[in-house]
């Protein structure tokens, strides 16, 4: 998986994000580039802050962690796979 990013929290989060995609292997991550293109799809999915994280579980946002906040985003996870 490729990530390029733009902003600062987002070239920060990058490599990490890179990290958890590697150790969860039962978890799907997938980056949205909030660029001009995908706009529309970011406000649709109320993308306000990047990098934005979503949570899903059964087609359900059951979290969310905006902002470069490594350790929520592993909570987050955990608490998430746990349940």
């Amino acid at each position: 998986m490729e990530i390029n990013c733009r902003c600062g929290p987002c070239k920060v989060m990058a490599p990490k994000f890179q990290q958890l995609a590697e150790k969860y292997l039962d978890v799907v991550f997938l980056k949205l580039d909030c660029n001009q293109d995908n706009k529309p799809l970011a406000k649709e999915l109320g993308i306000k802050v990047v990098p934005t994280f979503k949570i899903l579980k059964e087609s359900t946002i059951v979290k969310e962690v905006t902002g470069a906040k490594f350790d929520d985003l592993v909570v987050a996870i955990e608490s998430v796979r746990s349940s």
